[in-house]
């Protein structure tokens, strides 16, 4: 009886399709050169898989997660609603940071932009209880 020895042919997954193997390079290499034509490869885990009939598969997997500050949105929350409740109790001025929050530029552009869209709908003629209607300049172009 004597031993074969055969080379294991690698097979790399992602989302369900097959990508060719690129010899010489480690399984991270190779996510790497793919992260080339799939950009959310950058960060996604690369799981080996058993051998089976001298195959091993590869799977690239997506690390999904929340990018950012998850922990402080319920802080900004509770902040948002303290300064709601004080302000209808009518203590003015109890956390600076809403204060400060509400003062930065690209806030106030926004409200800027929704005050101008509430009173031009508003104001429109045909406008009844309710009814919002919004100029087609006031529309984002269609592709």
């Amino acid at each position: 009886m004597s031993i074969e020895i055969s080379p294991i042919k690698r097979v790399f997954r992602y989302n369900g399709i097959a990508l060719p193997d690129v010899p010489g390079l480690e399984p991270r290499e190779v996510r790497d050169l793919y992260s080339a034509q799939y950009p959310e490869l950058v960060s996604a885990e690369v799981e080996a898989g058993e051998v089976r009939n001298g195959e091993q598969e590869f799977t690239f997997r997506k690390a999904v997660g929340v990018k950012g500050a998850e922990r402080r949105r319920g802080q900004r929350l509770a902040a948002l609603r303290r300064r709601v409740q004080d302000e209808v109790e009518g203590r003015c001025g109890s956390d600076n940071r809403f204060d400060e929050a509400l003062a930065r530029p690209s806030v106030l552009a926004c409200s800027r932009a929704w005050s101008l869209f509430a009173n031009t709908t508003t104001r429109h003629p045909d406008a009844r209880d309710g009814t919002v209607l919004c100029a087609s300049d006031m529309l984002a172009p269609l592709p």
